[in-house]
């Protein structure tokens, strides 16, 4: 993603043709601020290389001084927690989902013609709209949630579900309503994504040559449906009010796909030359110190309507210029480990979701960085985590055969017999 993805897609928002944004902000991007997008970009693809290697791991069974039954995976083959995670869970999941999108959408079910409206292209009434700060933040445990059923589908947790089901129909229908009603496309993607990664194993399992070969080219092929993601739902969200402007819904769709990414990069570029990043040592930037030059800017040089911060950009400018490559590092260390997790099919695994989307927004928001629409999954996996650490004291297990430990060194947990 790091090398094939990001980088090709560095390349070409930095060297088009700028005019081709549909943003009246000034243009603040340049050479340099590419390059230090690009070596950014290629630390954290050195952390994550790092931490792929297992050399992490092995550090720390030398700490710990233990000892792994796979020496190869770096991992031990009991893993209750991944054995036993009950349905149960799934349904107050879904419950906490439900109950805080209920809340969310308060207003459409006491003002049902806000829906008409909405729909009929006036984008301005959602901003008339107040959230309740740690009560409609926790309609982002879709990122968790998708994560979990995806798993469960693949065979990764424990418990069969189908693919078509109510529960999959209400929870992506949810997501849907959202992502039109609110404007909101992200909303839907970190439901979907999620749960395509949960079940890719199965997935890759019953998919053909092609099948294969084109998974393995998903990186490449991402832009693509992210664009025809973008311009359908531009269809209901604003073409109405910008089709006596543009030829057409296609041109106008890659347009402002374009002008959101391009322009994210250009805010970026913008703070960090009212910030110093360039006039010399640059020590960290606060959070208040960026939020004044942020808003200032978008005040009178920039366009409020592509108002988004920047992603790696965002990430320099908070850490200036010493600590910002080695701090990259360090997250490309997480990137690794969570792809490690998600290989092993371990309950960390399910921070790995973010990070992808983390990686297919990079230029756009520092979406595994100081943004608050992580943090109630992240919660939830912490607490999931802390649940499956203590299951050993609580649940005494059994001799089991020596094929069950073949079977689990193929992915198969269920095999593993034990007794509360």
């Amino acid at each position: 993603m790091l090398l094939g993805a990001s980088i090709p897609a560095l390349v070409i928002f930095s060297f088009s043709d700028s005019s081709l944004t549909l943003s009246r902000a000034q243009h603040f991007y340049g050479t340099r601020d590419f390059l230090v997008a690009f070596f950014s970009i290629l630390a954290l693809a050195a952390g994550a290389m790092f931490a792929e290697s297992g050399i992490l791991g092995q550090i720390w069974l030398r700490i710990t001084g233990r000892r792994s039954a796979h020496p190869a995976e770096g991992h031990s083959p009991l893993r209750l927690g991944e054995t036993l995670l009950p349905l149960r869970f799934d349904a107050f999941l879904m419950g906490v989902f439900l109950v805080s999108h209920l809340i969310f959408f308060r207003n459409f079910f006491l003002n049902p013609g806000l829906v008409s409206g909405v729909l009929a292209g006036n984008l301005e009434l959602k901003h008339t709209f107040k959230t309740i700060p740690g009560v409609t933040t926790w309609t982002q445990v879709s990122l968790v949630l998708g994560a979990i059923r995806g798993m469960r589908w693949s065979g990764l947790l424990p418990g069969k579900v189908k693919l078509i089901s109510v529960f999959h129909l209400l929870f992506f229908g949810t997501l849907f309503v959202r992502a039109v009603l609110w404007s909101e496309r992200l909303a839907l993607i970190e439901g979907a994504v999620p749960f395509f990664l949960g079940a890719l194993p199965r997935v890759t399992a019953s998919a053909g040559p092609l099948g294969k070969m084109l998974l393995r080219l998903l990186p490449l092929l991402l832009p693509v449906a992210v664009l025809v993601l973008f311009v359908s739902f531009e269809f209901f969200r604003s073409w109405q009010y910008y089709a006596s402007q543009h030829s057409s819904i296609f041109e106008f769709g890659w347009r402002r796909l374009y002008s959101y990414y391009f322009e994210a990069m250009n805010t970026g570029a913008a703070i960090l030359q009212v910030g110093g990043f360039y006039d010399g040592i640059a020590p960290p930037l606060s959070h208040e110190a960026h939020e004044a030059i942020y808003e200032g800017l978008y005040l009178g040089t920039l366009d409020v309507e592509y108002n988004n911060p920047g992603g790696i950009h965002y990430v320099a400018s908070r850490f200036g210029n010493v600590l910002l490559w080695p701090f990259l590092f360090l997250v490309g260390n997480w990137f690794g480990l969570t792809w490690r997790a998600y290989v092993q099919g371990r309950f960390f695994a399910l921070f790995y979701p973010i990070t992808f989307l983390g990686l297919m927004e990079i230029l756009r928001i520092p979406y595994w960085f100081g943004l608050n629409r992580v943090l109630p999954s992240s919660v939830v996996i912490v607490l999931i985590i802390l649940w499956a650490a203590t299951l050993s004291r609580r649940v005494k297990v059994g001799r089991y055969a020596p094929e069950a430990t073949e079977t689990w060194g193929e992915g198969g947990p269920a095999s593993i017999p034990f007794r509360r």
